[in-house]
């Protein structure tokens, strides 16, 4: 099998660098043939993964963080040498690694036994529209607290790791400030003062957050977790039980699942598609089933 591979050597605060050898040496030891393409800056995995002749390979991967998986889909979103798209396979090394999860990958390794085994499926991916340019995120996109918290948490990671966002989520809440929402879930319009808003496409978010614990990433929905009408200390009673899904129970948490969507806010929010900060409201989102075809574990 001929492997077009795309590391970031960041990412997981230079865990890319350190094992991107062995994964190469790995997977070349099974007598794949693998072309490596290094990253050397931000949004260069989208670059490369634009230019890529896709008809020369049998599998494209990835090995980063939920970062670098972000910018390689909306490179090969924009990739035009193939109808066909070859597998897509992920190798986790980041920090977070929240979509890996739902892939049933838990360790890099996992990941090159993903691939090795062959085994993959169908994969829902969202598109969505922000100042008048149409990008792709995989697990999720959200506003509010999260994208509050994932820019703190960015500047944690090297000296917090995997606590970096949860150190961040407290100092957000304590500057938490409500901000008017209109959310329209397939044509029914529901309006309110919002903490956060968050599409998912999986269940988890920033790592180890189960955000939405009911998503599938292969049934053609998208859920709008939200956190609407409610105090600080009604946040901070409500963000412990984020990590374990039991936060669905709160009253102040609603899901609207839907295909499509379109949301607006007072004043407008800065978004965090796989925790890059990265476009604002308003947003338009739709779901694309089953766009990509991924080497999973459990299939």
């Amino acid at each position: 099998m001929t492997i077009q591979l795309i590391y970031n050597p960041n990412a997981g605060g230079g865990r890319g660098a350190k094992l991107s050898t062995i994964i190469i040496d790995l997977l070349r030891s099974k007598g794949h043939q693998v072309v490596e393409y290094r990253t050397l800056y931000r949004n260069h995995a989208t670059e490369i993964a634009k230019h890529l002749d896709l008809n020369s390979c049998d599998a494209l991967v990835c090995a980063g963080g939920d970062g670098t998986l972000y910018e390689v889909l909306n490179g090969i979103m924009l990739n035009s040498s193939t109808e066909t798209r070859p597998p897509f396979g992920l190798i986790p090394v980041g920090t977070g690694n929240s979509f890996a999860q739902d892939l049933g990958m838990r360790h890099w390794r996992d990941g090159i036994s993903a691939i090795l085994e062959g085994k993959t499926r169908q994969v829902d991916l969202m598109e969505f529209r922000t100042e008048g340019e149409a990008y792709h995120s995989i697990s999720s996109i959200g506003f509010g607290l999260p994208t509050d918290v994932c820019v703190r948490g960015n500047k944690y990671k090297k000296i917090a790791g995997k606590s970096a966002y949860t150190v961040s989520a407290l100092v957000e809440i304590l500057r938490f400030k409500p901000f008017h929402t209109k959310l329209v879930a397939d044509g029914e319009l529901h309006e309110f003062e919002g903490a956060l808003v968050n599409f998912s496409n999986s269940r988890i978010f920033g790592g180890n957050m189960k955000i939405s614990p009911d998503s599938l990433i292969d049934d053609g929905l998208i859920e709008a977790v939200v956190l609407e009408n409610c105090t600080r200390s009604e946040i901070l009673k409500a963000f412990p039980t984020i990590y374990s899904g039991e936060h669905l129970k709160n009253p102040h948490v609603k899901v609207y699942q839907g295909k499509h969507f379109k949301v607006e806010t007072f004043p407008e929010k800065i978004c965090n598609p796989e925790g890059e900060i990265f476009g604002v409201t308003p947003l338009e989102i739709d779901v694309m089933p089953k766009e990509v075809e991924f080497f999973v574990i459990d299939a």
